[in-house]
């Protein structure tokens, strides 16, 4: 079976707006193992006033799903990240350096308000590379000023910035514009992560597999190694699922 990595994703229980129970992130659990989805970065949000989940509730949410997953002899390695929401909080939480970064590199993966200009978007993305740290821009079609022109994602890459884009998008589950604006980052080399943004069997599940096939069909069976396989490993900094 292809071998798959899902670097964003909610599968966390009770932390978010993702698995709302246990039960939930055991249905996504099987999800992930029928799919081939061997390498799997959970990525609860942190946004002030809205999902202010703390680490400490994060990562024991985080080791009892690892627990499961050894239990039941799932073929996934579990990691743990945030979606942090990029804002004046998220910039104070910053300086104190207490993320949550993705396994053992230096990359966390950031979310904008829809309302942001490319501006802003700019600015506080210089702000985080000069902290240090390597954004993935979460889900960049769903950015109104970012996806005016795929040019400007060039921009983004340009500063410094990884992008990532969901399965769903891909798909066309959001939308026919979504769906060719992703086309065209593609075509024009800028994506490197292919992620679900699972929340639930029922809103926004997995399909990476079926994404997979269709992106091989558009562009190649290695352009889809890379972006749902190689590139997430890389930024986890792993070599292969242990």
């Amino acid at each position: 079976m292809t071998e798959l990595a899902d670097i964003h994703c909610h599968i966390l229980p009770y932390v978010d707006d993702g698995a709302e129970h246990f039960d939930d992130t055991e249905r996504l659990l099987a999800a992930d193992v029928e799919q081939g989805i061997r390498v799997v970065c959970a990525t609860p949000h942190l946004r002030h006033g809205m999902f202010e989940s703390s680490d400490e509730a994060v990562t024991r949410q985080y080791e009892r799903t690892k627990e499961y997953i050894e239990a039941n002899d799932l073929p996934i390695s579990l990691y743990l990240s945030r979606e942090y929401f990029v804002d004046q909080h998220f910039l104070r939480l910053m300086e104190s350096g207490n993320l949550l970064k993705m396994g053992a590199g230096n990359t966390i993966l950031t979310e904008f308000s829809s309302r942001y200009s490319l501006e802003k978007i700019k600015d506080l993305l210089k702000a985080v590379i000069s902290a240090g740290y390597e954004p993935l821009v979460a889900h960049v079609e769903r950015y109104p000023s970012v996806a005016a022109d795929p040019g400007y994602v060039g921009e983004l890459k340009d500063l410094g910035a990884r992008i990532q884009i969901n399965a769903g998008s891909v798909l066309g589950r959001e939308g026919a514009p979504q769906k060719k604006f992703t086309y065209k980052l593609m075509r024009l080399g800028y994506v490197d992560v292919v992620g679900s943004d699972a929340h639930g069997m029922e809103f926004r599940p997995q399909e990476l597999l079926t994404c997979r096939k269709k992106i091989e069909r558009k562009m190649g069976e290695s352009y889809a190694a890379e972006v749902m396989w190689a590139n997430p490993l890389e930024i986890l900094s792993i070599d292969k699922a242990k």
